[in-house]
């Protein structure tokens, strides 16, 4: 999947992927931009402390 997607970075679609199939509640990064955000909330570091 990471192979085909419309991610232009590798690493960030096999993160992102990953962690779709894992059914991770969120990923975490400086930055957001560069994921998708349909199926799983992009945070900052900032925005996921202040969740907790």
């Amino acid at each position: 999947m990471s192979l085909v997607s419309d991610f232009r970075d590798f690493e960030d679609a096999v993160q992102y992927y990953f962690a779709l199939r894992q059914n991770v509640d969120c990923i975490i990064t400086r930055n957001r931009a560069d994921y998708i955000e349909d199926n799983i909330p992009v945070l900052t570091p900032e925005e996921f402390l202040a969740l907790t």
